[in-house]
């Protein structure tokens, strides 16, 4: 079964306890389906929200996450993407 653009989530705005960022960094809420958004801006949804702390964290005082299970990232980024081949490789070589 293949993702369709009712599959792809819509991004939320929820705060990051600890940290501030600069208002160019908070992108208003996508509409599902939206192929708008950055990598680094997706990276920065999921360590704002709780639900994925098993999946991506912060980890240090200096701004610095680590990637808990790089498989769910690749395939909710696929989700986001509306690309369902995602996978880890392809997701880290946009990381670099």
């Amino acid at each position: 079964m293949g993702l369709t653009l009712k599959d792809c989530p819509e991004s939320t705005g929820l705060g990051i306890k600890g940290f501030a960022f600069p208002d160019w960094a908070y992108k208003p809420e996508s509409s599902p389906g939206s192929r708008q958004i950055q990598l680094w801006h997706f990276i920065l949804e999921l360590l704002r929200k709780d639900e994925y702390h098993d999946v991506i964290a912060w980890q240090g005082d200096y701004g610095e996450f680590v990637i808990k299970d790089p498989d769910e990232v690749a395939r909710l980024w696929g989700v986001r993407k509306c690309k369902p081949q995602m996978n880890y490789d392809k997701l880290s070589r946009a990381l670099r």
